[in-house]
């Protein structure tokens, strides 16, 4: 995300930046039950706004937003004669915050970590490890 003068730094937003919170009723209901699911870690560790070092979501529900994260990536994945190939863009993180948008979004980071190890233990591959962003996918 591009940043103009006057923004934070490293991802972060202006309370002004951060995009609300999508509505419960404009989503399906199985996300529905991430978006709240998202909004208790959140708001157990102080709310979707906050001062720098502000502590990271929490990790819980890893294997329900496993599930929702794969269904979300394979909507931006390629097809490919040996599979999908999901190019990490846009990142894993938007997953989350498209759902419960954070003023800092790298307070996902642990969270996501956690869900990207449960992702390769259910066979997503790294193109390029071990930290490329593109992923071949299972069928």
């Amino acid at each position: 995300m591009a940043k103009d003068a006057g923004s934070l730094d490293r991802g972060r937003r202006l309370r002004d930046e951060v995009p609300p919170v999508p509505e419960a009723e404009a989503l399906t209901e199985g996300d529905r039950q991430i978006q709240a699911s998202l909004r208790r870690l959140v708001e157990s560790v102080g709310g979707r706004f906050g001062v720098r070092g502000e502590q990271p979501v929490p990790v819980d529900h890893v294997d329900e937003l496993a599930t929702y994260v794969d269904r979300w990536a394979r909507r931006y994945a390629q097809p490919e004669p040996t599979g999908l190939r999901y190019t990490g863009r846009p990142g894993i993180w938007h997953a989350l915050d498209e759902l419960y948008p954070l003023q800092d979004p790298n307070r996902w980071d642990r969270l996501r970590q956690v869900i990207t190890d449960e992702l390769v233990a259910r066979g997503w591959q790294r193109r390029n490890p071990p930290r490329g962003s593109s992923w071949d996918l299972p069928f």
